[in-house]
């Protein structure tokens, strides 16, 4: 399932708050039940702040486990400008979210 960021934060990622609702109010309830792919779509998004992408992405994988969300996870549309961003976000939420389940 594919899930717009643009249509529910606007063109900036730079609040964690609006990441930590997105997660839980669209993108658990639409995905928990499914074995589709988790589809998170940057189109419209001009920038982002390592807060936000930290909240969005680790949310996501305590939420379903790293191993769903590696196998599961795709981002596209993902401007040149932010891609290094989002890219360290999720290596950085895979390896807390790790930490945050085992203690």
């Amino acid at each position: 399932m594919t899930f717009k960021i643009f249509d529910h934060i606007g063109k900036s990622g730079l609040d964690s708050d609006k990441a930590v609702r997105f997660i839980n109010e669209v993108v658990v309830p639409n995905s928990i039940t499914s074995e589709e792919k988790i589809v998170l779509d940057f189109f419209g998004i001009h920038n982002v702040n390592s807060s936000f992408v930290n909240a969005l992405f680790l949310n996501l994988f305590v939420k379903f486990g790293s191993e769903i969300v590696s196998n599961r996870l795709k981002v596209i549309n993902c401007r040149s400008n932010i891609a290094d961003i989002v890219e360290a976000g999720i290596d950085y939420s895979f390896e807390r979210s790790k930490e945050l389940i085992a203690t």
